[in-house]
C-alpha cells in the first residue's frame, strides 16, 4: 500500500499531459490562399458612368484583398479582358488565369433608378449572385456593401479584415477598416493610432507626443536624415531662419540655424535625398521686390552649408511617374504676375539650377499645387494626378489628364501668402473672386500605409467658421489631417486625426524621434485669438503609427467627438 501511495503522484504526472492532449482541439491547418479575377463591368444606360466599367473592379480589388488569404490572381488579371456576358465566359477567364474565383457584373441605369447585378463563379462551379437597386449617384455605396457581403459569405471574413468565425484577430493597424470613417465610438482594431478614432485621451503619452512651444511661429517643416547618420532631424522654417532640431526625450533640442537675407520672406522648405549622403534642403524665399530667391542647403557636422543661392525659380520636390522618385521641379516668376506658364524638371548647371523638360500638367496647376498618386495594385496606367484648385478644392485627373472628380471640401489651409496680379496665368481669378493673395499650398503626400499597393492621399483640412466668410482670414483655430482614398469615383475619407488645436503649418510622415516607428509629424502654430497673431508659437506634434496589433481594450474618448 505504501508503494501505491508513493507511485500515485507519478501516475498523475503521466496522465495529466495525456488528458490535456486529448482535450485540446486539433490545430487547424493553415488556410490556403484564394485568388480572384474581376472582369470589367458592363455599363449601360448612362454615358456619364462609362468610367465605372474599370473603376468598380479597381474598388472591388481593394476591398476584397486580404493579405496572404485572398489576393488577385495576377497584378494585371482582368485588366485586358472585356465585360463578361455569361457563366461560360467567366469559366474561360477563370481557367485562363488559373484563379479560384472570377467576378463580373452589370450596371443598368434607367432615369433615376440604377440596378446593380454582381455574380461570382467559384472553382466548384457554384455561382454567388446578388442584385441591388439604387440611385446612380449611390452606385459606389452599393458596390461597397456588396463587397462586404462577398467577404462575409464567400471568404468567411467580417468587415475590417477579421474572420467571421473563430477567435483569431486579423485586424491590424495597417489594414484599415473601410466601414469606419470618422467619429467612431466603439472599440475597433483597425487604426494606425488611437488619435485617429477619437479614442484615448490627451494624457496618453504613447499616442501623441508634443514639444514645448517655441518662441516663434513656423512657416514650414521638414523631417529628414540630412547628414546620412541614420537619424532624422527636424527642420523648422521661420521668416528669416531655418533651424535644425533633434527630438530626444520628448523635447526638441536645437542643433543649429541658418539666416537668410533680412529683406527676404521665407515661403517653404522641402528636402531631396542626394547621392553624397547629405540631403538637399530647398528653401523658397522672395525678396522685397517679389522676385524668387531660392536656396539649396545641406546639414552636416552640426552646421548648415549653402550649396546654391539666388535661384530665380520657385522650387518644389515631387515624385513623378513612372518611377515615383523625388525630383526637383521649378516654375519661373513673371513679375508683376507670379508664374510663367509651364512647370519644368530642374537640372544642376554649375552653382545653380536651370529648367529642363516641361512637365505635362493641366493649365491650372502650378509648381506647388499638385501631387501624383501611384497606380493601385494590378492597375495599368492607373496613376492619378491630384491638383489643389484656386478655391482649395481637390481635382483628380487620370494619367492622360482627363478630369475624373473634384471634392466639395476645401483642403490645404495655408497661411503664407504673396501679393499677386489677379490676371496671373494658371489661377484664372478675377478681382471679384480674389483678394490678390496667392497662398503657398501645404504639401500633399501619397502614402501606402497598409503596404498593400494602394496609396492614400494625406492632406490638411483647416477648420474655421470665420474663414468661410472672410477669404483673407487664414489664422485657422483648428485643423485635421485627413487620409483620402480613391474609391473608383472620387476621393473618400478613410481616417482623420482628432481636432488639432491651432493652425497647421506643415506635416510629414517620418520617424521623427528615431525609435524605429514611423510617425505622422505635424507642425502647428498656436492660435491665441484673432487679435493675437504676434503671440503665435510653433509646436511639433508626433503621432506614432503603430503597424502592429492595436489594443482592443482602448476606451474611446468621447470628449473630442464633434457634431
Amino acid at each position: 500500500m505504501k508503494i501505491f501511495y508513493r507511485l500515485l503522484p507519478l501516475l498523475f504526472a503521466l496522465l495529466l499531459p495525456l488528458s490535456a492532449s486529448a482535450a485540446a482541439p486539433n490545430k487547424a491547418p493553415a488556410a490556403r490562399k484564394s485568388t480572384f479575377i474581376i472582369a470589367p463591368f458592363n455599363i449601360s444606360g448612362a454615358a456619364n458612368l462609362a468610367h465605372l466599367e474599370r473603376s468598380i473592379p479597381q474598388m472591388l480589388t481593394s476591398r476584397l484583398y486580404w493579405k496572404d488569404r485572398v489576393e488577385p490572381a495576377a497584378p494585371d488579371a482582368g485588366a485586358g479582358a472585356k465585360p463578361i456576358g455569361d457563366q461560360a465566359e467567366a469559366e474561360r477567364l477563370r481557367n485562363r488565369f488559373k484563379a479560384d474565383y472570377v467576378l463580373w457584373g452589370t450596371v443598368n441605369v434607367m432615369g433615376e433608378t440604377c440596378s446593380l447585378d454582381v455574380r461570382m463563379l467559384g472553382k466548384d462551379g457554384k455561382v454567388w449572385a446578388q442584385a441591388r437597386e439604387t440611385r446612380p449617384q449611390q452606385v459606389i455605396s452599393a458596390v461597397s456593401a456588396i463587397s462586404d457581403d462577398i467577404n462575409r459569405e464567400v471568404f468567411g471574413r467580417a468587415a475590417g479584415g477579421r474572420q467571421a468565425s473563430g477567435s483569431g484577430r486579423q485586424g491590424r493597424a495597417n489594414q484599415m477598416n473601410p466601414d469606419i470613417l470618422v467619429n467612431e465610438t466603439t472599440n475597433k482594431e483597425v487604426y494606425l493610432n488611437p488619435q485617429f478614432r477619437y479614442s484615448g485621451s490627451s494624457t496618453q503619452d504613447d499616442s501623441r507626443l508634443r514639444s514645448a512651444p517655441l518662441n516663434y511661429p513656423a512657416i514650414g517643416m521638414e523631417v529628414v536624415d540630412a547628414d546620412g547618420d541614420g537619424k532624422n532631424e527636424i527642420f523648422l522654417l521661420e521668416d528669416t531662419h531655418l533651424r535644425a532640431y533633434s527630438f530626444v526625450g520628448g523635447k526638441l533640442t536645437p542643433k543649429g540655424e541658418f539666416t537668410f537675407p533680412a529683406n527676404n520672406q521665407s515661403l517653404s522648405v522641402k528636402s531631396l535625398p542626394h547621392g553624397s549622403g547629405n540631403a538637399w534642403l530647398i528653401v523658397n524665399t522672395v525678396d522685397s521686390g517679389g522676385v524668387p530667391n531660392a536656396f539649396v542647403l545641406t546639414w552636416g557636422g552640426g552646421q548648415f552649408t549653402q550649396v546654391m543661392g539666388k535661384i530665380r525659380w520657385y522650387l518644389n520636390v515631387v515624385k513623378l511617374p513612372p518611377l515615383f522618385k523625388p525630383v526637383i521641379i521649378g516654375q519661373r516668376a513673371k513679375p508683376p504676375r507670379l508664374f510663367e506658364l509651364g512647370v519644368h524638371e530642374m537640372i544642376r548647371e554649375g552653382n545653380t539650377l536651370v529648367g529642363g523638360g516641361q512637365i505635362n500638367l493641366p493649365v491650372e496647376a502650378n509648381v506647388f499645387s499638385f501631387t501624383w498618386m501611384p497606380a493601385d495594385r494590378g492597375e495599368i496606367g492607373g496613376e492619378r494626378l491630384v491638383v489643389l484648385t484656386k478655391d482649395e478644392n481637390l481635382r483628380v485627373y487620370n494619367s492622360k489628364l482627363n478630369r475624373l472628380a473634384a471634392t466639395s471640401e476645401k483642403y490645404s489651409g495655408a497661411s503664407v501668402g504673396m501679393e499677386i496680379d489677379p490676371a496671373m496665368p494658371g489661377l484664372q481669378r478675377t478681382e471679384a473672386q480674389i483678394p490678390s493673395v496667392f497662398y503657398i499650398p501645404i504639401r500633399m503626400l501619397a502614402v501606402d500605409f497598409e503596404r498593400d499597393g494602394v496609396s492614400k492621399l494625406i492632406v490638411n483640412k483647416p477648420i474655421s467658421t470665420a474663414a468661410q466668410i472672410f477669404e483673407r482670414y487664414r489664422s485657422f483655430p483648428e485643423g485635421e489631417i485627413h487620409s483620402l482614398f480613391w474609391d473608383g469615383v472620387g476621393l473618400s475619407l478613410q481616417w482623420k486625426t482628432r481636432r488639432i488645436k491651432g493652425t497647421v503649418a506643415d506635416f510629414s510622415v517620418a520617424d521623427a524621434n528615431n525609435d524605429g516607428i514611423p510617425d505622422l509629424v505635424v507642425c502647428v502654430n498656436t492660435h491665441p485669438g484673432a487679435l493675437g497673431v504676434s503671440s503665435r508659437r510653433a509646436m511639433v506634434l508626433i503621432y506614432p503609427l503603430d503597424i502592429g496589433l492595436t489594443n482592443p481594450g482602448t476606451t474611446p474618448d468621447k470628449s473630442d467627438i464633434y457634431d
